[in-house]
């Protein structure tokens, strides 16, 4: 087809797609033997793909169109640039010469470019960056380069350039775009002196489905440490996942900053060398698109090695897991069978050996407005306490137990609503727990204890005695009624540009919660505990013997309530009501501001002494995106409460300054009390310079007249806890931030208390801020508190010439 117009159109070609391809020229179009071609401003569309060049010759029988000039190729977010490239439009195969193009956030320029898949593309004589400029301040130019689409890049004789400096050749380089291929990590620390940490990432398989990390790590106070860690993720939507973890440390001073009678080794010496490790695996995988089996599996060498060696991991998971499960997954029903056991004998753990587990959702029941939710449960439980393996001469471990239970829990609902406003759900349930041997403890007095230790007058720990009974079924009923209604109001009048409100809506919602339970059989201290509560203080003791882990409220209905051997006859009401200020956003309904007010009153409350609870607020205010806050706060309603506030709130007023106060503060809670107010600041000096600050306080009031008498490593009395500030450079593509930092560490009982001066030095790519540089430093001084200990002087291990 010869188009003779000034604007030509070439259209009829059709692909398997059955889609037509478009071609359209300011010059001349042709089709001969078989190829279409046109010249002058050409463009080329199909399926999402447009192509721009001066001149193309198209293939209707190959689906291949090869295209010359200034040539411009957008598929997606992916934009090529050329001057020659051969593209098929079926499988998107190309080769390019002179490419230019980009993958966010890389860029890249190449003599030639093949794409054998949609995944991966061979690069030959190529630069890397992600710098915008022209001139780019940083990049990296290889031999040879593979771009896998997905998520990593690998070169081949590539060399690292800082502008036109080249600065680091390496005949093999590994980049991920989601961590680290090559990392090392100088810098100073008060618990493993100076040290160099090495890692080097190397992908094994196709699709980057298993990388490898291997580990070579040396500290000046610890001594050397190898590892090799292990990532997969494959399968459909890469749903299986897992990794393995391995680390061995041959450590010098494995008793460095441990506590006062947490000792690894006995009477130490110089020759001491104490080989530490730890093994992790864990692992996602999927049978079919509803069975799954997970594995958790952490075998550590001593109780303090996290502590030592994964500082920033222990603070989130203090104690490794260890179980299998196999889940498979329904509509309306969960079914699980369980395995867990007790890896490291320094750990406490609940065994399952194993448990199965039936959970059924809430549903219908039979077609009636009556819904039916339950959990059916059989177990083989074990409560393994830790061993004394850090030879502390004060603490024995008690003895362990074990038993077999059986858990049927079934409960009715109607929801409903009267009048067309007054939402209102009864329920009703039942339950039977039954063991097949109960039992309690029996303390210095010869009355039954929750307590399964106790401490002597010479501060010796023991083990309570225990007393084991026969068989124990503990029938359960449980009934209750939730309530609730709103009332809204608008107001269009309120309208504000600096407060982002587009129109105001008032929504008010009180709701109830009567829940009542009645439990037979024994005491629940008459039953030995594995899905329980914590016992609380003698001093402070409640109806049961046992209170919840935390101060938040109990949940009130099952199966919520998980403490299934702690369960105990309660009558307790829930009332509150939430306000809500609601604003238009975005074409949307958003929570402008928010306040959940509730408390308990305590007709029967086995685990909160006092007739009512304390008043609870829950407040969240967040406006506009530069200004938000956040209240928890817990005020007493009765002698036995006691209060909590803890609030954040950050703003910025200004593009060039942010900065946010927090507080987490508790006053009498099981005698306890405790004030730690912070303090955050961002500040943007120029268009290259910022500087920040971070500071988090101790406040004792207690303290406050006599803080020198009173202060120490576990009681810092009021101090300044912790303080950073950091000077911030732009430099582009690098944001590089240098401070100094003061950790005036709390003595724990695994942990001794050292106050640490330290240096930072981050320096992290801008479009990677998840990969980056840090080098840290600091100097090792001397406790707060000098001491001694059974006669003995306290020796610091880290400070020179003690």
């Amino acid at each position: 087809m010869l188009a003779p117009l000034a604007h030509a159109q070439m259209e009829g070609f059709s692909t398997s797609s059955g889609k037509p391809v478009e071609i359209t020229a300011d010059g001349n179009t042709q089709f001969e033997n078989g190829v279409a071609t046109a010249e002058d401003n050409v463009q080329v569309h199909y399926n999402g793909v447009s192509i721009y060049c001066d001149k193309a010759e198209y293939n209707p029988d190959t689906r291949d169109i090869l295209l010359m000039g200034n040539v411009r190729l957008y598929d997606g977010a992916r934009v090529f640039n050329a001057q020659r490239a051969l593209y098929n439009l079926e499988t998107k195969q190309m080769r390019v010469l002179e490419f230019n193009g980009e993958f966010y956030p890389l860029k890249f320029n190449a003599l030639s470019l093949q794409a054998p898949s949609l995944k991966e593309f061979h690069v030959r004589d190529a630069l890397m960056t992600t710098s915008d400029s022209s001139k780019p301040d940083w990049s990296i130019h290889s031999h040879a380069m593979r771009v896998y689409n997905k998520d990593r890049v690998i070169f081949l004789n590539a060399a690292v350039y800082i502008g036109k400096v080249p600065v680091l050749w390496l005949p093999y380089l590994y980049a991920s775009l989601k961590q680290n291929g090559l990392q090392m990590l100088p810098g100073y620390d008060t618990t493993w002196g100076g040290y160099l940490l090495t890692s080097y990432a190397i992908p094994i398989g196709k699709d980057d489905s298993l990388i490898a990390r291997i580990h070579s790590d040396y500290r000046s106070l610890r001594g050397y440490a190898l590892g090799l860690d292990l990532v997969d993720q494959f399968g459909k939507n890469d749903r299986n996942n897992g990794e393995f973890i391995s680390y061995y440390a041959w450590d010098i001073q494995p008793n460095a900053n441990k506590a006062p009678g947490q000792q690894l080794i006995n009477n130490p010496t110089s020759n001491n060398v104490l080989g530490r490790y730890r093994v992790t695996f864990r692992q996602t995988f999927y049978l079919t698109d509803d069975i799954y089996a997970t594995a958790d599996i952490n075998k550590l060498s001593d109780a303090t090695f996290m502590q030592t060696f994964y500082p920033a991991e222990n603070t989130v998971n203090p104690q490794p897991d260890n179980n299998i499960a196999l889940t498979k997954k329904d509509d309306i029903y969960t079914l699980s069978l369980v395995t867990r056991w007790q890896m490291n004998n320094f750990q406490e753990t609940t065994e399952r050996l194993p448990e199965v587990a039936f959970d059924f959702k809430q549903e219908q029941l039979l077609g009636s407005p009556v819904f039916y939710d339950g959990t059916t449960a059989l177990g083989q439980l074990q409560r393994n306490f830790a061993v004394n393996t850090t030879n502390n001469p004060n603490y024995f471990s008690p003895s362990n137990y074990n038993a077999t239970r059986f858990d049927t829990f079934h409960q009715l609902s109607l929801p409903q609503t009267l009048f067309g406003w007054l939402s209102v759900i009864p329920k009703v349930g039942v339950r039977a727990t039954v063991y097949n041997h109960g039992g309690d403890y029996i303390g210095t007095n010869g009355a039954i204890t929750t307590l399964p230790t106790n401490t002597t007058t010479n501060g010796v720990t023991q083990g309570n005695q225990q007393n084991w009974t026969g068989s124990v079924i503990r029938p359960i009923v449980n009934g209750g009624i939730e309530t609730s209604f709103k009332v809204a109001r608008n107001f269009e009048s309120f309208q504000s540009r600096l407060l982002g409100l587009d129109g105001m809506r008032h929504v008010f919602q009180p709701y109830g919660n009567l829940s009542c339970v009645y439990a037979g059989g024994p005491n629940v201290n008459q039953v030995f505990q594995f899905d329980r509560y914590a016992p609380n203080n003698p001093n402070n003791s409640t109806r049961s013997g046992f209170q919840p882990s935390s101060t938040q409220l109990q949940p009130l209905n099952f199966p919520q309530f998980a403490a299934i051997d702690t369960i105990d006859s309660w009558a307790i009401m829930r009332v509150g009501f939430r306000n809500r200020l609601q604003t238009r956003r975005d074409d949307d309904t958003f929570d402008w501001f928010t306040l959940d007010t509730f408390t308990d009153i305590n007709g029967i409350n086995p685990y909160i002494n006092g007739p009512v609870s304390n008043l609870n607020n829950l407040l969240t205010f967040s406006p506009i995106s530069w200004l938000a806050l956040r209240i928890d706060s817990q005020i007493p309603m009765s002698t036995q409460g006691f209060s909590e506030f803890n609030f954040m709130f950050d703003v910025m007023p200004a593009r060039w300054l942010q900065f946010g106060v927090g507080s987490a503060c508790i006053n009498n809670y099981n005698g306890m009390s405790g004030n730690q107010p912070s303090v955050t600041m961002n500040l943007k000096l120029t268009d290259h310079w910022s500087f920040s600050a971070s500071q988090l306080y101790n406040w004792d009031a207690s303290n406050a007249s006599n803080t020198a008498a009173a202060a120490s490593a576990a009681n810092p009395g009021t101090s300044l806890l912790y303080q950073r500030y950091m000077l911030t450079r732009d430099l582009s593509s690098w944001l590089i931030s240098f401070g100094a930092e003061v950790r005036n560490n709390q003595g724990t009982s695994t942990q001794g208390g050292l106050t640490q001066y330290g240096a930072v030095l981050n320096i992290v790519l801008k479009d990677f801020p998840e990969i980056a540089v840090p080098l840290a430093f600091g100097a090792p001084t001397s406790n707060a508190k000098s001491g001694t200990a059974n006669g003995n002087p306290l020796i610091n291990p880290l400070v020179p010439g003690q």
